[in-house]
């Protein structure tokens, strides 16, 4: 008779623990909407109506299911281990109290580097190498005692009042509606990724660990979306979740230069690091030793367009998708057609301006053809236009995108760079002169591994994102130098030294002065919409994803184990990553 008692006394206090824990998730799903509403005040904010609605849905939604998951996760089970209900009760508030400081300093994390808390961010707070900045973050912690204090109070109230609690009704209906809200989250999100519709697709990462649905494989295999048609679309606009841009970040301001040389700009995508050599390149080789030569210099991406990005933006690679999105002109080209410089501007290609950036945004508004010609006529043309200018006598920018061609092994990839030598040599002697600015770099490098796209998104070593960058101009001395820069130190170049913009750099770029030849950086980004990719002067590699996650790879390539990140060194590229999306 005691047993059955005793068990009929268990069952009601765990069904009691069960009734309770579901309004005390319903308080704290409360809670999680309150602090979350912040990140409408950080993010990216929709222009639409659709898009500002989708932003409360997925509020709702989101939070709701997060909440109600960890109640099923840990609170439940708790209802029938722990036998003493205000020990149950205050392992839940302690849980609570946790969960909603943490989602309180994910929304600081969010404002400050555009991440969500992961494990690297939080030893970055708790115990960065600079140490103003851990008591900075302990204000995030003030409001804990008062959160702490809310949940007990409401955890006491809730567990006297809950037999009149358990008449209430209405709590069933906004379940349903929380439901209603998680359900039509993933299904709009779904269909805007499928049809392209930005204004909610860019809501992507709102939110900590928001993983939206996509429908794209069902939609594909039953003929109502054209993968390839798709594809074509990202690559040439941007991918869906990209952020708008605040760029520049000021109005720039020039002073009247004292110098207005000719600028001639040769990009060669697949000109690698070590090809400038006597052996590879003689000619080339040769001319490079009468100018200025920058043996550590990378490129900012391992695509084409994250090249150009750092090229034409002074940016780093994460930013190529948002400008793709947003059709973000370039500073250095708007200063280029202003009236105020009256520059004549030519442009040429060999494979018909391939890269989406140019036709969406570095030369959108000039009339680029899509006509693909070989490297040799592409030079010809190029050099005829020179010439006519040369006899106007008109202060001119000249552009020359050439390619080397894809899928060549190593002794092709020596036949290409022996043709191009004889090419980049006679285009170097026709345009060499005292009023002549002449830049030689590449988008990217060359690799001869057989990657999968997947690899190959993931993939930079030096071959592909070490390259060559050359200038000869009579400012600069001849010489070697052996400094660490990047695409992103090019613009502030030109608009230092060209144009006197009288802006400081952080206003239109993240890189520093590549003509200042006594700076020195310790650290340079390369990168692609998933990777951020820090490289050291001894050639150390730290590749971070979007969600702060990290991998170690020394000077040749190889993954090493790190169990104390530089967090310091983290810190620096977590505040400049986002420091031109738009807040």
């Amino acid at each position: 008779m005691f047993q059955i008692k005793n068990g009929k006394q268990y069952r009601d206090e765990t069904s009691r623990k069960i009734s309770w824990g579901h309004w005390f998730a319903f308080f704290n799903i409360l809670w999680a909407i309150a602090i979350g509403s912040r990140y409408a005040f950080i993010i990216d904010w929709p222009h639409t109506l659709s898009g500002k609605l989708y932003f409360f849905i997925s509020l709702f939604g989101h939070f709701s299911f997060i909440i109600f998951a960890i109640y099923l996760l840990l609170i439940f089970p708790l209802s029938f281990v722990v036998k003493n209900h205000r020990t149950f009760r205050g392992i839940s508030v302690i849980l609570a109290t946790i969960g909603c400081t943490l989602l309180l300093v994910d929304t600081e994390v969010f404002s400050r580097f555009h991440l969500h808390l992961s494990s690297v961010v939080w030893n970055l707070l708790v115990n960065p190498e600079k140490g103003e900045l851990s008591r900075t973050w302990q204000i995030f912690f003030a409001p804990m005692p008062i959160i702490l204090l809310a949940q007990m109070l409401f955890s006491r109230w809730s567990w006297e009042k809950l037999r009149s609690l358990e008449r209430q009704r209405w709590l069933k209906f906004v379940g349903v509606f929380f439901v209603c809200a998680f359900t039509a989250t993933h299904l709009v999100y779904a269909w805007s990724d499928a049809f392209i519709y930005r204004p909610i697709t860019m809501q992507k990462s709102n939110f900590p660990l928001s993983y939206p649905m996509t429908a794209r494989s069902f939609l594909e295999s039953h003929g109502f979306l054209d993968k390839n048609q798709y594809s074509r679309t990202l690559e040439q606009e941007g991918r869906l979740d990209a952020l708008k841009v605040d760029y520049p970040q000021h109005e720039l301001v020039f002073a009247k230069s004292a110098v207005k040389p000719n600028i001639v700009l040769v990009t060669v995508s697949g000109l690698r690091y070590d090809s400038i050599s006597v052996e590879k390149m003689p000619k080339l080789t040769a001319l490079a030793e009468h100018s200025t030569q920058y043996l550590n210099h990378y490129s900012t991406g391992n695509q084409d367009n994250n090249g150009l990005t750092g090229i034409f933006y002074g940016l780093n690679a994460n930013y190529t998708e948002s400008l793709l999105t947003n059709q973000t002109p370039s500073v250095l080209i708007e200063r280029l057609s202003d009236k105020a410089t009256n520059y004549q501007i030519g442009v040429f290609s060999d494979n018909g301006f391939k890269p989406s950036l140019f036709r969406q945004s570095i030369f959108s508004q000039h009339k680029l053809s899509r006509k693909k010609k070989t490297s040799a006529t592409t030079v010809d043309d190029f050099l005829q236009w020179h010439s006519t200018m040369a006899l106007q006598n008109k202060a001119y920018f000249g552009y020359l995108d050439l390619h080397i061609e894809e899928g060549l092994n190593p002794t092709g990839y020596a036949l290409a760079l022996n043709k191009l030598d004889d090419l980049l040599s006679k285009l170097w002697q026709q345009v060499d002169s005292e009023n002549t600015l002449l830049i030689l770099t590449a988008a990217k490098g060359y690799y001869f591994d057989e990657l999968n796209e997947r690899q190959y998104r993931s993939y930079f070593a030096k071959d592909i994102i070490q390259v060559p960058m050359i200038v000869r101009w009579h400012a600069l001395p001849i010489g070697k130098i052996e400094k660490l820069t990047s695409h992103t130190d090019l613009l502030p170049a030109l608009m230092t030294h060209v144009f006197n913009v009288q802006n400081p750099v952080s206003d239109y770029a993240q890189g520093t002065d590549l003509f200042d030849l006594n700076g020195n950086r310790s650290w340079v980004l390369a990168g692609n919409y998933r990777w951020n990719v820090i490289i050291t002067t001894d050639g150390t590699q730290y590749h971070l994803d979007r969600h702060g996650n990290y991998q170690k790879y020394d000077r040749t390539y190889e993954k090493q184990s790190s169990n104390s990140p530089p967090l310091g060194l983290f810190l620096d590229v977590f505040n400049q990553h986002g420091m031109f999306f738009e807040k």
